[in-house]
């Protein structure tokens, strides 16, 4: 017969041994619901939206996982784009100088001095000089212009000022091809994008897409970022490949699978 003491013991070790199991499923459940929010976070990124779950990981978006080799071969200007275009979709918004050289120097970007100091002014200048893609805001953090529709793109450097005319008001904005200006608030979307690159036949390139949405939508705005972002989701969710990848100067080149 166990004593009282013996009795005790035999049932906290079921008790423990019972919590022990319960705690295993809760581990598989935790798993399973995270798959899933990484998967609504990959289709949410297809649609060119804010992750839902910003705190699971994820290779696929977002800023946290960038490979070593995310920037490397890019242009100074391109790799800063796709890296703020980024940090948009991880619902994170503009960076600081220091952040965006710190994020593509350790995504592969290389850079043409071995000092920090020159490398980070050679980000602030590219930020600064390409004022028709980048936004300074008013506490000193870059964003991709095309974020802020109401904000004006200040003169990059070396550009002269438009003369004003007799009246002092500055002369008009050229108009489109088309004959028909552009505006802020008309633009090209991730679908249309998306829905240009899968009814095209053979291999194309990123240009070969620009120049068909600029004929398909003459009145809309295409952001510079837009197709190379499209292109990149549709590579990752396996409806493009990429044939060939981008050479010096030449373009990558891509397929339907």
């Amino acid at each position: 017969m166990k004593t009282p003491t013996a009795y005790r013991r035999h049932m906290n070790d079921d008790i423990l041994g019972t919590i022990e199991v319960l705690s295993n499923k809760v581990g598989i459940k935790e798993e399973e619901a995270n798959k899933l929010k990484k998967l609504v976070n990959e289709l949410r990124v297809e649609a060119g939206v804010a992750l839902r779950y910003p705190d699971i990981s994820d290779s696929s978006a977002g800023v946290s996982a960038l490979r070593s080799d995310q920037f490397y071969g890019q242009t100074l200007t391109a790799a800063i784009r796709n890296y703020l275009e980024r940090r948009k979709v991880a619902n994170l918004g503009a960076a600081s100088v220091g952040e965006i050289y710190a994020a593509i120097r350790d995504g592969g970007y290389k850079f043409d001095t071995k000092s920090e100091d020159n490398a980070k002014t050679s980000v602030g200048n590219a930020l600064r000089k390409t004022s028709s893609i980048f936004h300074r805001l008013p506490n000193g953090q870059y964003g991709l212009l095309a974020w802020y529709p109401n904000a004006k793109a200040q003169p990059e450097a070396g550009t002269p000022v438009k003369s004003k005319g007799k009246s002092g008001q500055a002369s008009k904005k050229p108009a489109t091809a088309a004959g028909v200006p552009k505006t802020n608030g008309n633009l090209v979307t991730n679908k249309d994008i998306r829905d240009v690159i899968l009814a095209r036949q053979g291999e194309f390139q990123s240009n070969d897409i620009q120049t068909e949405l600029k004929e398909k939508f003459p009145t809309k705005e295409l952001a510079a970022t837009r197709v190379p972002t499209v292109l990149f989701i549709l590579k990752k969710s396996g409806l493009i490949k990429e044939v060939s990848p981008k050479i010096g100067r030449r373009g990558a080149v891509y397929a339907k699978i």
